[in-house]
């Protein structure tokens, strides 16, 4: 509890340097340090810290990948924060603390989000839901369900997730997701709801024509899947990587149409293999630490459960492997388009080698 606590301190001391800054280039890499040394300081506590590790780790990714264009200094330091809010949740678990930190953590994303009345709309109730579970225990279950329901974008209360992703900056997105399985209660309930959710957001994310919406409505499956199994540290680090890495992608092009085939992915293979192995430990392919969690699934009691958990990876590895094709896979031809730079390399490298390793040995990680 110790190690966490001074991480969360390390996370908060980072937002308020990076905030003050006035460029956005160096407010970033002054992101990526304090990022860097809140995830070595969280190793002190692994692997009872795996979850706080892992939110640092996505931190990391948030810190290095968010576009300087859409993020300037003070929209980052949001994004930091959100992230100390996330590894705050693993401090200290109680009803009373986790609504607390529940609805700090939208309103530091109201402050960061575009449509705003959208969000109150939404995030309101959410937030008066998992406090009203602190308050009545008895009814805890349903109360937070609902509540946690609204953040995971759950089928039928998810028509204002895409729109978020679309116009929020993606660094406060993804941080503002990251404790949401957390606070899912375990039960029945929960578990049909994620299943549900799982494949209708996949099924939407696969006929998408855009990559942003293809995303936005892949993390809602991803976040349905959460329901069923509450938070699985890998499934986190993979989904900030994916949806940071469009966010990287998006600073470089105009759009991010699925329709033609674009890109060139002999000209940036940094970015097509970021996209490539974010997006298949999300969706759980073999090898890698998402498939850990998927096979654990497998052996839920309710049939109907398993079954759609199976039908939702299958097709969101559908929805990656389009996605790849459609971002990278254009005609060879010069067009300007920069590869990761290094400090996103830098994150996307050591991101990738720790789940890719905590694929080939859970145990060496505890993925």
């Amino acid at each position: 509890m110790i190690v966490s606590a001074a991480v969360v301190l390390v996370w908060v001391v980072a937002a308020v340097v990076v905030g003050a800054e006035v460029d956005a280039r160096t407010a970033r890499r002054k992101a990526v340090y304090g990022a860097s040394a809140a995830l070595v300081l969280s190793l002190a506590a692994f692997p009872d810290g795996l979850v706080c590790t892992a939110f640092c780790l996505a931190g990391v990714l948030v810190a290095a990948l968010s576009p300087v264009a859409s993020h300037p200094p003070k929209v980052l330091a949001r994004a930091l924060v959100l992230v100390a809010a996330a590894c705050a949740f693993t401090v200290v678990r109680s009803p009373a603390v986790d609504a607390v930190l529940w609805a700090l953590t939208a309103v530091v994303a109201l402050s960061a989000a575009r449509d705003v009345r959208l969000f109150v709309v939404y995030h309101a109730p959410s937030v008066l839901l998992v406090a009203a579970g602190a308050v009545f225990p008895s009814a805890a279950g349903v109360l937070v369900l609902l509540g946690v329901a609204v953040r995971a974008a759950v089928v039928p209360v998810h028509s204002w997730f895409p729109r978020f992703v679309a116009r929020t900056p993606m660094g406060v997105v993804a941080a503002f997701l990251l404790p949401t399985g957390l606070v899912v209660p375990d039960t029945p309930l929960a578990a049909v709801v994620g299943a549900v959710t799982a494949v209708v957001g996949a099924v939407f994310a696969v006929v998408q024509a855009d990559g942003v919406r293809a995303l936005a409505f892949l993390l809602v499956s991803l976040g349905g899947v959460v329901l069923v199994d509450g938070t699985g540290p890998a499934a986190v680090v993979a989904a900030t990587g994916l949806a940071m890495t469009v966010a990287a992608l998006s600073a470089r092009r105009d759009s991010l149409s699925l329709s033609t085939p674009a890109g060139d992915l002999a000209r940036t293979p940094r970015l097509a293999v970021a996209y490539l192995g974010f997006g298949l430990a999300s969706a759980g392919f073999p090898l890698l630490p998402g498939f850990a969690d998927v096979h654990r699934l497998l052996t839920h009691p309710a049939p109907f459960v398993v079954a759609a958990v199976v039908v939702a990876v299958a097709v969101n590895g559908i929805t990656v492997l389009r996605g790849f094709l459609g971002l990278f896979a254009g005609h060879p031809r010069e067009n300007g388009e920069r590869d990761l730079t290094s400090l996103e390399h830098y994150a996307v490298a050591v991101t990738l080698s720790l789940l890719a390793i905590g694929g080939l040995a859970p145990g060496l990680t505890g993925w």
